[in-house]
């Protein structure tokens, strides 16, 4: 009798996509332009994929065992350098590919692509700049979900809504 234990599977894998679903519409189509070529772009995690130091990623971006990439545009760069606290400037885009284990990572396999764009700069650190596409074809667009857990890299690393930059690495081992 494994009825509670599928229920409970089922109800969680449901309540994942949803979520996931949250952080901006899933495209058709052509992806959009601000990062087609991202695989040109810096890797900003090197030959190390992150982890999960925050202990905030529960099932989003594979979890705390999922491999995951980090890669930056030009204008994203400079601001993912030296040491917090992070500004990132207007068309700022950093782009994680999340893979479930290390053979898909290593094979460049089963990958799945998230985005973030910084759409506007105000001069202050607040969600309202950020906008978030699911998947590379997606839609970039305001997201609760996406913005509710990336303003913990805001207030635990200083990091303007990005987990991921090179002093976060050098200090939590990514």
């Amino acid at each position: 009798m494994n009825f509670p234990t599928k229920k409970a599977s089922v109800v969680v894998s449901i309540a994942s996509a949803a979520l996931l679903a949250g952080c901006a519409t899933l495209g058709l189509g052509e992806p959009d332009e601000r990062w087609a070529d991202y695989k040109t772009w810096t890797k900003i995690t090197g030959d190390n994929p992150t982890g999960d130091p925050s202990g905030l990623l529960g099932v989003v971006h594979k979890g705390p065992d999922g491999w995951r990439n980090v890669y930056v545009n030009d204008i994203a760069k400079e601001a993912s350098e030296g040491t917090a606290p992070y500004q990132y400037p207007e068309g700022s885009v950093i782009v994680k590919e999340q893979y479930a284990n290390q053979a898909d990572w290593e094979a460049d396999k089963n990958g799945e692509v998230t985005v973030s764009v910084k759409a506007a700069d105000d001069g202050t650190v607040n969600k309202d700049n950020w906008i978030w596409a699911a998947g590379y074809k997606g839609k970039a667009g305001a997201s609760a979900f996406c913005s509710g857990c990336h303003s913990a890299a805001n207030a635990i690393f200083k990091g303007d809504f990005v987990f991921t930059s090179a002093d976060f690495l050098a200090k939590h081992g990514g």
